[in-house]
């Protein structure tokens, strides 16, 4: 990731553990990026493993994976990664992502979904189909009639 932020900010060269590298001036450098910034990374985090969450720390977000003894992660889980990314330095605009599916057809059941995890401190919902309900003989009815929904809605906010 180092090599990668090195080259988007512009230097030539990277020295590190286990990439190399000297670039001539290919004439990019200076022309104008489609964006001012440069583009956001997250990456996995498991939880509560401190080496990979230490990862995190030089990135823009995460999408937890939680290593729970088996049980499903919840928002509190979700307040607990944040408040150990910020005891070790985290950003306070550090993303991180909760999934999981939310009814098409039933907005305040999705909102009371997604509202706990944004309470916690999730900024970014994904909503995943890892599972399709059983039956399903055209799985992208169902992706569809999700998206035509909207992105649920936090309750208050």
């Amino acid at each position: 990731m180092a090599g990668r932020f090195s080259r988007w900010d512009g230097r030539l060269s990277y020295h590190g553990d286990f990439y190399d590298f000297e670039c001539g001036d290919d004439g990019l450098i200076g022309a104008v990026r489609p964006v001012s910034a440069r583009i956001p990374i997250w990456v996995v985090g498991v939880w509560p493993r401190p080496k990979s969450m230490r990862r995190v720390l030089r990135c823009d977000g995460i999408i937890p994976q939680y290593n729970l003894d088996g049980r499903d992660a919840g928002p509190d889980d979700a307040r607990a990664v944040r408040a150990w990314l910020t005891a070790h330095g985290g950003r306070p605009d550090l993303d991180v992502v909760a999934e999981g599916e939310t009814p098409a057809d039933d907005p305040g059941a999705a909102s009371a979904r997604v509202t706990p995890w944004a309470r916690a401190g999730c900024t970014w919902w994904i909503e995943n189909r890892w599972v399709l309900p059983e039956g399903t003989t055209d799985p992208m009815t169902v992706v569809r009639e999700r998206l035509a929904a909207g992105p649920p809605a936090v309750a208050g906010g």
